[in-house]
């Protein structure tokens, strides 16, 4: 199984209210893509405003939890590539980019493939 993830901070000045409007429509494109990727799942998480998260982030001397996550997994790797090489998708990808760059603070963010292991 191989998933992009997207470990994702908010642009500053964009309130955490705004952040989880805007990631409702993000959410949306990420279905999109999904689909038309035949990807088997994704998902879209928001971190909590709990106690526990400045413990942990106290205790263990980390930074702030992200404030979104995006989780897409696909069978096999060839065709979420093949996917990208096509004009749908490159269409597709520079609208998610566009919303990124409204919604993220993209130097603070982190993107990247990964394969899932038991």
């Amino acid at each position: 199984m191989i998933k992009f993830v997207q470990c994702v901070r908010r642009k500053p000045g964009l309130s955490k209210q705004e952040f989880r409007e805007e990631w409702g429509r993000y959410g949306e494109q990420v279905k999109e893509i999904a689909g038309a990727s035949k990807a088997a799942r994704y998902t879209m998480s928001t971190s909590l405003q709990v106690d526990q998260n400045l413990d942990i982030m106290q205790s263990r001397g980390t930074k702030a939890p992200y404030d979104g996550m995006v989780e897409i997994w696909w069978e096999q790797g060839a065709g979420v590539v093949a996917f990208m090489q096509t004009s749908v998708g490159n269409e597709m990808i520079d609208g998610l980019r566009h919303s990124q760059e409204k919604l993220m603070d993209l130097p603070n963010c982190t993107f990247f493939f990964a394969s899932e292991e038991a």
